[in-house]
């Protein structure tokens, strides 16, 4: 039995497998690829969804899909690169290291990408390298040094620093045709790279370079930013397209983080992404069909038993899900604790599937609903509002009833019903009060765990 779900390794020439396509992406993958292959002005595609959409497993697949084709192409995780000072310096380096293991038969045309790279690089890190260096040198030998030694590093420090600014901004500003002429330059050799990468075939149109750039929400804001900036101002060229993996409103707050809350951050990103294409199938009719495949997916592969419990628990959850369209990352979560629940709670303890689903979706998507439960103060019609209990008129058949809302119902109603009193008996082999079903559940078994992720 498993805690979390195992990542999905996905070869970078997979593609769309029948096997880990779980909800038949390969049509929007086909889509994106015609968009990409008609336009050949240069594109800045924001892929959005929030966390936990499955952007970047379909990224991922794309990108494999897209090799599969002939395509070149980069994918780079923005959000385990935002530890390097200047984003230009790792956009660079992925191209690099795409040129490197294609071998296209121009060298010299690929020497001189490599070259702009370095140059362009240079000329927007100087100053930071060398005073970087500076300071690096005064912090590792502080320990060594008295108080007023470091204190006169310091001064030292910020001298130097001043002088550098001072020789930059005067080679800078005494030569503005070279500053442009480097960047040009490396424009120019950019905008070689695909027919250099995938020469096409007589008649066939250009294959573009598609630069996929994942988890830039993530990204430290300034980081973040800074590759927008870098793409607008040096990359955008002719038949290379970006494609961002991106959570937009995130990304927003990145803009307002950087500069402040009165920046109106969507006018501020329109300037940077010409498209955005929204990873949502919730409108879709095939949206509820995935849901219940995933949840079918995470049993199978956290291997929950099959009890009668787990199938309590999973037409509770299903149905719950489906009415308050969860994200995948949401249904993983809640069924990390699931698991963890029924793994802790004794066979001969109280253990109740509807209660312990309906206690692991609280602690996951309604925390103040959660912390009621667990000190005894949730009410019944709370919880019939948040889960979505259809009424029934007195007199129902119990059977045809859903087993969920018959145990919250009895469980938290002020009186039981008369059709509830059945379930009676067997609450009482445990409890005294009923009413204690719902706060030792919560505190003795689903809260027992806090897992991290």
């Amino acid at each position: 039995m498993r805690i979390y779900l195992p990542t999905i390794e996905i070869k970078d020439n997979e593609g769309f497998s029948n096997e880990k396509d779980l909800f038949g992406r390969a049509e929007l993958g086909a889509g994106m690829t015609n968009l990409v292959t008609t336009i050949s002005d240069p594109l800045v595609i924001a892929f959005d969804g929030e966390w936990g959409t499955g952007k970047t497993t379909f990224l991922k697949m794309w990108a494999g899909e897209l090799r599969n084709q002939g395509f070149p192409v980069v994918y780079f995780d923005a959000f385990a690169n935002d530890y390097v000072d200047d984003a230009f310096a790792v956009l660079a380096r992925e191209l690099v290291a795409l040129v490197e293991a294609t071998k296209p038969a121009d060298r010299k045309a690929i020497e001189s990408f490599k070259e702009g790279s370095v140059k362009l690089g240079s000329q927007l890190v100087q100053v930071a390298a060398k005073v970087g260096t500076k300071a690096v040198i005064r912090v590792v030998t502080a320990g060594t040094l008295k108080d007023s030694d470091f204190r006169e590093a310091i001064d030292e420090t910020i001298k130097e620093t001043g002088d550098l600014t001072e020789n930059y901004m005067r080679s800078f500003l005494s030569d503005p045709q070279k500053q442009k002429s480097v960047v040009e330059d490396f424009r120019q050799a950019l905008e070689k790279l695909p027919s250099l990468l995938a020469p096409p075939t007589e008649g066939e149109k250009q294959k573009p370079l598609v630069f996929i750039i994942d988890e830039l929400d993530r990204c430290k804001p300034i980081f973040a930013l800074q590759i927008l900036e870098r793409i607008k101002h040096f990359m955008s060229v002719p038949n290379v397209h970006f494609v961002l993996g991106v959570h937009l409103e995130q990304l927003k707050r990145s803009v307002q983080f950087a500069y402040g809350s009165n920046i109106d951050a969507t006018n501020y990103l329109q300037k940077f992404i010409n498209l955005t294409i929204v990873n949502n199938d919730i409108a879709r009719p095939e949206h509820e069909h995935r849901l219940v495949k995933y949840i079918e997916h995470l049993k199978n592969n956290l291997n929950l038993p099959n009890t009668e419990d787990t199938y309590y628990i999973l037409e509770f959850l299903q149905r719950v899900a489906l009415k308050k369209e969860f994200s995948l990352r949401t249904l993983e979560r809640i069924f990390t604790n699931i698991v963890l629940a029924t793994v802790f709670a004794k066979e001969r303890e109280f253990r109740s599937g509807p209660l312990i689903a309906g206690l692991c979706i609280l602690k996951v998507v309604e925390a103040a609903l959660f912390e009621k439960a667990k000190a005894g103060q949730l009410e019944y019609e709370e919880i019939a509002d948040f889960f979505g209990f259809e009424n029934s008129s007195s007199g129902e058949d119990d059977e045809k009833r859903d087993p969920g809302r018959n145990l919250w119902e009895f469980a938290l109603a002020d009186k039981v019903p008369d059709r509830l009193r059945w379930l009676g008996p067997d609450a009482s082999r445990y409890f005294s009060n009923r009413k204690d079903m719902v706060p030792f559940t919560a505190n003795d078994i689903v809260d027992r765990f806090r897992p991290n992720r």
